[in-house]
């Protein structure tokens, strides 16, 4: 497969607690990265706030995003419709031969929720098992540890990152993903 025919969703998400289905998927960010004859560009941009559906709130964890589940209750879309807006975003980026590939910054927690939610409601996932990591991605092209392939680290060592910074507003998914996208596109830069 060539890689422009490949498309890199960047994708983030928060959650109520560290599994399916005993918690929940509290909100989803997700941006487009493909390939140009320039290098790597980011796209369309997804967020999505969802309802709960599963009675598991750990406190540790709600507060590191800070919705509560009052604000996902009364403003959340059902999980369900979520999804599919999800599938169908993602397939909307699409163009003909091209194939998506889930990216994720720490991608088995994301990929987990994502997959689970997806086969819940009787979607196919989109993403299917193709996914990376871009931790994992990082200590391959930079030689580095697992504990230094964090987003710190990565700030201070990748071209195009210094001086951005996460921001007031990291763990909103689409911040989150906005950020993962543009160290997958140093990654990439750097291994092209």
């Amino acid at each position: 497969m060539k890689e422009r025919s490949t498309v890199y969703f960047s994708v983030d998400v928060e959650a109520s607690g560290p599994l399916p289905p005993e918690y929940n998927l509290v909100s989803i960010g997700a941006v487009e990265v493909r390939a140009t004859a320039e290098g790597f560009t980011t796209g369309r941009e997804l967020y999505v706030e969802l309802k709960p559906i599963f009675p598991g709130f750990r406190k540790s964890s709600m507060a590191v995003h800070g919705i509560t589940r009052e604000h996902l209750e009364e403003n959340g879309v059902e999980a369900g419709e979520a999804m599919r807006r999800f599938a169908s975003w993602t397939a909307g980026c699409l163009a003909e031969g091209e194939k998506p590939v889930f990216v994720g910054h720490n991608a088995v927690f994301d990929w987990a929720y994502i997959n689970f939610y997806f086969h819940h409601f009787g979607i196919e996932n989109v993403f299917g098992y193709k996914a990376i990591d871009s931790k994992s991605l990082a200590m391959g092209a930079l030689g580095i540890s697992w504990w230094d392939a964090n987003k710190d680290y990565l700030l201070k060592k990748l071209p195009g990152l210094a001086g951005l910074a996460e921001g007031e507003v990291a763990h909103n998914a689409l911040h989150d993903a906005r950020f993962q996208a543009r160290i997958l596109i140093a990654l990439l830069e750097r291994i092209r």
